[in-house]
């Protein structure tokens, strides 16, 4: 028997594993710093990331990094920062894994806290959140079409019957993790003195889109830059600029197109920044450059037809029947959500400007329910602020605001699986008066969905001569009475005969014979 096959590729995620470490550390103070009255603000990176698969776990190591602004009461200048890291080096069991196996890592720092010991001493406390799962491809070789083997003098393809299907599934093409770089360089407003030395700054990717074009991926948005600093005008002892810069990058991906589907994850890798003499030698230029990290996935729908059944009236068939693990793309979605709220500042110390606000999202719970994806989180947001306070001129306002949200995806069930993105596109914080402000949160949130399936498909088909001492055991006129609906196929395979023969005989055109139907059935036997 000849038959050609159909390559039908699946991707799915063997095992999954969410988990989180901690990481402690205390730090003093180096003695070109001054003494710690208030700590401020701290931030944490993850950095220098390996992960190694072993049998039935993974090996990460990795580094913390962290920065500590301050204030302080022992120096002309009264803010100060601080930065050191933390290396981890850490076991995570992982079922179905073994050694030299590709694991998927993604990284949060689900908090970063610094506490005073004493004056010359701090605790560092991080709590990391860990997910790693296993994905693979598995390849499967379905029957799409046959024929009468032509070294079966016997046989001709006439005596031979197939009944196709055609399966729709989504297919991973191509999957990438890139490392994209901007560089820019910015000079200061007129209005700006000189920097001295750079206190503190923060460079954050906003309304951030993507495009796929023909092998390679449109990255847009905005880069909301800002920078604390001492000026060297002795006139003022702190001093602070913020803008911001667009972007619009091509990042290139063979064999990608417009045509797929695109699920793009970007965050935040390294971020540096260093002031710069102009041409008069003062330090008013500022250069900068920001890693982005893409984890790309692009996925195509797929649509393969592949033998279902067959049969012949000229010699034995039996198809080997195997079943293969699939999914589909039931829906990406992306909404968007404003949030506002109004903040009593607790602080003695009175608002004079509003300098930068950075946020951050958790989401708390999530579920599959009637329409769509629900969420329950928080947006946590650190305020800066400057006051009236000229001993203590810079503070920090930390604000929570909860949010609930559907993510509406329809036909969704608890056995599909889906992945989320969510990105702040925009924070405004507007003083309502010295001691409240108001804020307003634009963000976007991002659910693909897929609906697992499991499909039959015939891989093999064994073959063997006719048993004719068997066959003329069988009547060669049947009446067939239908007790249920039932395919045309069905009948004619089971009582060696064709579906074209039961049409004519009992003059029909239905594929369906329903209950109650009376049919006449013709045994043949063809191509002998």
């Amino acid at each position: 028997m000849d038959f050609k096959t159909a390559q039908i590729t699946s991707n799915q995620i063997v095992c999954h594993s969410d988990t989180q470490i901690t990481l402690e550390n205390d730090m003093n103070v180096p003695d070109s710093k001054p003494d710690i009255d208030k700590i401020i603000k701290v931030e944490g990176n993850i950095s220098s990331n390996v992960v190694a698969s072993l049998d039935g776990k993974v090996n990460i190591k990795g580094t913390l990094d962290y920065f500590i602004l301050y204030t302080s009461n022992d120096d002309i200048v009264p803010i100060h920062n601080l930065a050191g890291s933390i290396n981890f080096d850490e076991m995570i069991a992982l079922e179905d894994v073994t050694e030299g196996d590709e694991i998927n890592c993604h990284f949060e720092i689900d908090d970063c806290q610094a506490n005073l010991i004493n004056s010359r001493k701090l605790s560092i406390n991080a709590i990391i959140g860990i997910h790693c799962c296993k994905p693979q491809s598995d390849y499967y070789e379905a029957v799409s079409s046959l024929m009468a083997d032509e070294n079966m003098e016997s046989i001709n393809s006439d005596g031979l019957y197939s009944k196709m299907k055609n399966i729709t599934y989504t297919h991973l093409v191509i999957q990438k993790n890139d490392i994209h770089r901007i560089f820019e360089e910015l000079t200061l407003p007129k209005a700006k003195p000189s920097i001295d030395s750079v206190l503190y700054f923060n460079i954050r990717p906003l309304n951030v889109q993507t495009k796929v074009v023909e092998d390679g991926v449109r990255l847009m948005g905005d880069l909301n830059v800002f920078v604390l600093y001492t000026p060297e005008n002795e006139e003022c002892s702190l001093e602070y600029f913020e803008t911001e810069v667009s972007f619009d990058e091509i990042i290139n991906c063979n064999d990608c197109n417009e045509d797929m589907i695109p699920d793009i994850d970007v965050s935040v890798g390294t971020r540096e920044l260093n002031p710069k003499p102009d041409e008069d030698g003062e330090n008013r230029l500022v250069s900068f450059e920001l890693t982005l990290k893409l984890q790309m996935k692009f996925y195509e729908n797929k649509e393969a037809q592949i033998l279902d059944d067959a049969y012949s009236t000229a010699m034995e068939l039996e198809p080997v029947r195997k079943k293969m693990s699939l999914n589909k793309l039931i829906m990406k979605n992306q909404s968007s959500l404003r949030l506002s709220e109004q903040f009593p500042i607790e602080s003695p110390d009175k608002i004079l400007q509003i300098c930068n606000a950075t946020g951050k999202i958790t989401i708390d719970e999530q579920q599959i329910v009637d329409g769509g994806i629900h969420l329950d989180g928080v947006l946590l947001l650190d305020i800066l602020y400057m006051t009236e306070n000229d001993a203590s001129p810079l503070s920090i306002e930390r604000a929570v605001v909860p949010f609930s949200h559907t993510i509406e995806i329809d036909n969704l069930s608890q056995e599909c699986y889906y992945e989320l993105q969510f990105d702040i596109n925009n924070i405004n914080v507007i003083m309502i008066d010295s001691s409240e402000i108001e804020v307003k949160v634009n963000i976007t949130l991002c659910a693909i969905a897929f609906q697992n399936f499991d499909e039959s498909f015939i891989s093999d088909i064994a073959t063997a001569p006719l048993d004719f001492e068997q066959l003329h055991k069988l009547p060669g006129i049947v009446g067939y009475y239908a007790s249920s609906d039932t395919p045309v196929w069905d009948i004619a395979k089971k009582y060696r005969t064709t579906v074209d023969s039961i049409k004519e005989l009992n003059e029909i055109n239905s594929d369906i014979v329903h209950k109650g139907d009376k049919l006449l059935l013709l045994k043949m036997v063809e191509g002998i």
